[in-house]
């Protein structure tokens, strides 16, 4: 079995900012010498997203509104209290929306439907660097 891993640092605006990461991740693929496998991006923060999703601005901002009414960006919560920053709503959107995808591998290439592509979200509120990591595994 091969296995082939590659941190990514990205620049971020902040305030959910997208990437759309679906053609970096299927270069990473077919350089990897993966047929059969699987691949993964994992966003290596904690106020951050990976997710399969159409990368359509309406869409987007579909999202963007709905994780707005379930973790409201000012809402009150506990982490400002323990804490020394105030990104509460980042990190539930977080545990909401997850921080790894995996997608099947098959004739060396990402088995994405139509619509489907792979998105990273930063929901930091400031612009900093953003780390993410993509792994392939398989024959």
């Amino acid at each position: 079995m091969t296995v082939k891993t590659e941190k990514v640092t990205l620049e971020s605006e902040g305030n959910f900012y997208t990437w759309n990461l679906t053609e970096q991740v299927r270069i990473f693929v077919a350089g990897s010498g993966v047929k059969e496998g699987l691949a993964s991006v994992f966003f290596q923060h904690t106020t951050g997203a990976a997710l399969i999703i159409e990368h359509e601005a309406g869409v987007i901002a579909d999202l963007e509104d709905l994780l707005e009414i379930i973790a409201p960006m000012k809402g009150n919560y506990l982490h400002h209290m323990r804490a020394v920053d105030y990104n509460g709503a980042s990190h539930m959107r977080n545990a909401l929306l997850g921080s790894a995808i995996t997608i099947p591998v098959s004739n060396g290439d990402l088995l994405l439907g139509k619509y489907q592509e792979i998105i990273a979200i930063d929901m930091q509120l400031d612009k900093n660097p953003r780390s993410l990591v993509f792994q392939v595994m398989g024959e």
